[in-house]
């Protein structure tokens, strides 16, 4: 889903809506089936105060698991034309992930907006709800996957503190995104796209 703001949404032109997202949620929990949300951070224009809403937008959504990223403006992806300005913070594109954050922000230095988004993760997995989860379900495949779950993620979790401390490098050297990466792809961006034979038609069932 990306995010829980709507203006962000909006910017980031995926389609999406928070009311839309919260539904998906609920079927999903309806229907005994996992909910892994995405949340994306480190966009310029976000605060402290943004990021606090936003743990709290993510918990009133209540899904079973989140996966926390920072937004990476790839070339070929229509962002990249919003973000060509914005300083480049991490210059080792084996980093440009989406686990790692690669943009400076107007208000917020890199390692305060790490410690946000631990204490994010941190947040909306150690929650009463997701504990009770995590503690017991009906399905057993459901359980056994909600414990695997955890035991990755506690994993990735002090890996990525550890790398951030000690083995990841940030800084600015002055280059913006478009300096940095050259011109935009997004024209060429077709992942999405479905071409259809000459003829052929495509029938609901």
């Amino acid at each position: 889903m990306e995010n829980t703001d709507e203006s962000t949404l909006k910017l980031i032109r995926k389609g999406g809506t928070t009311t839309a997202d919260r539904e998906a949620v609920r079927q999903l929990r309806k229907h005994n089936i996992l909910s892994m949300a995405t949340w994306v951070s480190g966009f310029d224009d976000q605060t402290d105060a943004d990021l606090l809403r936003g743990l709290r937008q993510l918990i009133s959504y209540d899904p079973d698991q989140i996966q926390a990223l920072y937004v990476t403006p790839h070339r070929w992806t229509p962002y990249f034309r919003l973000a060509q300005d914005r300083k480049v913070v991490q210059f080792d594109q084996t980093r440009w992930d989406y686990k790692h954050q690669v943009l400076a922000m107007s208000r917020i230095p890199p390692w305060r907006l790490f410690l946000w988004v631990k204490f994010i993760e941190a947040c909306a997995q150690l929650r009463p709800r997701s504990l009770l989860r995590l503690a017991w379900n009906r399905d057993a495949k459901i359980r056994h996957a909600i414990r695997w779950y955890y035991r990755m993620g506690r994993r990735v979790w002090f890996h990525e503190i550890f790398s951030f401390l000690f083995r990841d490098r940030y800084g600015e050297d002055g280059r913006s995104v478009g300096e940095f990466l050259g011109a935009p792809q997004d024209d060429e961006e077709e992942a999405s796209r479905t071409a259809l034979r000459p003829g052929k038609q495509i029938h609901s069932s």
